[in-house]
């Protein structure tokens, strides 16, 4: 079911399943440029340049119910408050935690934070990256201030160094095999222009915005990770899939799109990344 508008995992779904977990995905609200002032999230800025869209992130920033920044993406945030004008940075909510080993940080932006009043939080384990460890210290957050969270959403980037951007999917699964937050915690990689989360073995039904499915350069993608899927059946894409694999070497389900449909339904055997472009948020 929903929430508020906003993603809640559900009961079993009867029209696709009946003793196998489904879950109905509607993220509309959540991204939008006037993001809903109800949806408990938090929001991650990871260590790259934000290139969303300014109003986006604006809203998107003060309306979290937490507000992170990890290692050099404090310094990522910093350049993107100091370029919004005067009466914009008035209102500008400051992040709760600054997290990280701080081997990207400059001294002189965390000694800004700190003074700030924000909780500096050093995480120096190498056996995890700043991103994993900024999703502990939320869930560590949620804890002490008996607080649930709806959505974790991270702003990173999908470009650069491929080791990192694995390295943020892995996250994803380790939030998930670790039981990182609260299962009912959705965590999520927003990237430029796309969003991207995992869809655990099972039935899912994805709402998909009107500007996404219309928009001429539409795009989405289901792609497997760590093994192979091995029965996918989709409805709502251009190119669906019948009880087909997908596996690298094989086939992988990139540079789909829509048919137009509100809804994409999946089945899957196995755990996919699914992304797709949401043109609002585009810088």
């Amino acid at each position: 079911m929903t929430t508020n508008g906003i993603l809640k995992e559900s009961s079993p779904c009867r029209e696709m399943c009946n003793a196998v977990k489904c879950w109905k995905w509607d993220i509309s609200q959540l991204i939008s440029r006037q993001p809903d002032p109800v949806a408990k999230y938090a929001v991650l800025v990871l260590n790259r340049t934000i290139s969303q869209n300014q109003d986006f992130i604006k809203n998107f920033w003060n309306n979290a119910l937490l507000r992170v920044t990890v290692d050099g993406g404090t310094i990522h945030w910093n350049t993107f408050f100091n370029k919004l004008p005067s009466a914009d940075q008035e209102v500008m909510k400051l992040p709760e935690l600054v997290t990280g080993d701080f081997d990207s940080i400059t001294e002189d932006v965390l000694q800004k934070f700190k003074k700030k009043g924000c909780k500096i939080c050093h995480t120096p384990n190498q056996d995890h990256t700043d991103f994993t460890k900024a999703v502990m210290e939320v869930n560590k957050y949620c804890k002490t201030n008996n607080t649930e969270l709806d959505h974790v959403v991270a702003i990173c980037q999908s470009s650069g160094r491929v080791d990192q951007i694995l390295g943020n999917i892995q996250t994803l699964f380790l939030v998930k095999e670790n039981h990182l937050l609260n299962s009912n915690t959705k965590v999520y990689i927003l990237s430029d222009d796309s969003i991207s989360w995992l869809l655990c073995p099972g039935d899912h039904v994805i709402s998909i915005p009107e500007e996404t499915r219309k928009h001429k350069k539409a795009w989405c993608s289901l792609v497997p990770i760590g093994e192979a899927c091995m029965n996918v059946t989709t409805s709502g894409l251009k190119w669906n899939l019948d009880h087909e694999p997908l596996q690298y070497g094989v086939l992988v389900s990139t540079s789909n799109t829509f048919d137009g449909s509100e809804q994409v339904k999946i089945k899957c055997s196995h755990t996919l990344l699914w992304s797709m472009r949401i043109p609002s948020v585009a810088g």
